[in-house]
């Protein structure tokens, strides 16, 4: 019984709209040299056929030299092996310099063609293979809705605290994809509700989706999908207008800032308090004087304060924010998150769980 051979799953998008790192030469540029290369071969032999001339024969006019255009047919009919015969070498020096020069020039150019075919073919398997290898190596990954200014921050603020998280750009901009391959991150042109796009992207088994779109509709859009592929992934999700946070929130995100209001409380922060303003905006620059971070309580009556030069501001459980003076935070719990002020050297201080 003959044994049917597998074909691999089709991807759920065209290849042609994924944005993968380049590795090596662009295929196009090497078609390009093979061309010119392909063309100095068939003036080669037809300088050769014209300065040779007196040894060739024109069947249809035998009295007369070969023009350059003559050389050229003749060259071009030769080198392609399709040989009509019309023109020949009739002279021994004319018929050798054909089998010692022109014959190798001839196999070189056949080559040549199969040569920038196989090449190109082979580009394609591999980047479908690569492609393919690359789908099914990504897991516990951050998938980024949107590369503007906003997705680039989040992007390098996760990456601060782990530098092997791998990260998938989702975008409608050329340029911005071309910025993630650049940083060197993959990325996929399609708009980021789209499923066949977030398939793409393997969102299933990613571990955080950072949502930073330019309109709160596609981002409501957006959390909508992602949550229903994926019900574990952390959402975080950018908004301009704080009456769409409940409907962020209510879509599937866990967290929402608004930027536009964030933005605005810093601005008049700086007017009216600017020392507060420069504490604040030294909190939200990672690795730069003062950081934000948090840490897990794993047992019941843990101290809210572990580590020199860490400064307690909040617990987190559940849905409820405690003060460290709170009576609540005399006795923390497993699964309590601290929130604290950073001032140790990063080199010595513990990585934190998220930020």
């Amino acid at each position: 019984m003959k044994r049917e051979r597998k074909q691999p799953p089709p991807l759920p998008v065209a290849p042609a709209r994924f944005r993968l790192i380049r590795i090596k030469q662009d295929p196009l540029r090497a078609i390009v040299q093979r061309f010119v290369l392909a063309t100095l071969l068939l003036l080669i032999v037809t300088f050769i056929t014209y300065f040779g001339r007196k040894g060739y024969v024109d069947n249809e006019h035998p009295d007369q030299l070969l023009t350059f255009i003559d050389s050229l047919y003749y060259a071009t009919v030769t080198i392609t092996t399709t040989g009509y015969g019309d023109i020949v070498p009739v002279t021994q020096s004319a018929r050798l310099v054909t089998t010692l020069v022109v014959t190798p020039i001839r196999v070189l150019f056949i080559v040549l063609l199969v040569g920038t075919t196989l090449q190109v073919l082979a580009e394609q398997s591999r980047f479908q293979f690569r492609l393919r290898r690359w789908q099914r190596d990504l897991k516990d990954h951050v998938v980024i809705c949107g590369f503007g200014i906003k997705g680039k921050s989040a992007l390098e603020y996760i990456q601060s605290h782990n530098e092997e998280i791998e990260a998938v750009v989702i975008d409608e901009s050329d340029d911005a994809l071309e910025d993630a391959n650049r940083l060197g991150l993959n990325g996929i042109s399609g708009k980021s509700y789209d499923r066949p796009i977030l398939d793409a992207a393997r969102v299933m088994t990613a571990k955080y989706v950072i949502v930073g779109l330019s309109s709160d509709e596609q981002a409501i859009l957006t959390v909508l999908r992602v949550r229903e592929l994926n019900e574990s992934a952390k959402i975080v999700a950018s908004c301009k207008e704080e009456s769409n946070v409940e409907l962020l929130h209510s879509s599937g995100a866990d967290e929402v800032i608004v930027s536009s209001s964030s933005a605005g409380r810093i601005l008049g922060m700086a007017a009216e308090t600017p020392e507060a303003a420069r504490v604040v905006n030294d909190l939200l620059t990672f690795g730069d004087g003062l950081d934000i971070n948090e840490r897990l309580i794993r047992t019941d009556g843990e101290s809210i304060e572990r580590n020199e030069g860490e400064t307690p501001i909040a617990v987190i459980r559940g849905k409820e924010v405690l003060r460290p003076g709170d009576e609540a935070c005399l006795n923390l719990r497993a699964g309590d998150q601290v929130i604290y002020i950073d001032q140790t050297d990063s080199e010595e201080s513990e990585t934190p769980t998220k930020a």
